[in-house]
């Protein structure tokens, strides 16, 4: 559960910052994802959309362990 509603404590915030995402979505929309779990439990931590993405350092909010994903580029293959 949420410790702070952003959008009673700040609604100007919230608005902007939610159009700004909802324009971010539709510009991913259609394009090729990759789900990254947790090699530990197999929680879905994060997904990640078409282009060129580094290393990534997470925690696992299911099991707590920190998780290290290797650099992903999306191409087409040959």
């Amino acid at each position: 559960m949420a410790r702070v509603n952003p959008q009673e404590y700040d609604p100007d915030r919230y608005e902007a910052v939610k159009r700004e995402q909802e324009e971010i979505r539709r510009q991913c929309k259609g394009l090729m994802t990759l789900i990254r779990t947790c090699p530990y439990c197999g929680h879905r931590i994060e997904q990640v959309a078409r282009g060129t993405h580094g290393y990534t350092f997470t925690k696992c909010p299911h099991c707590g362990e920190e998780v290290a994903f290797p650099p992903v580029s999306f191409r087409l293959a040959r």
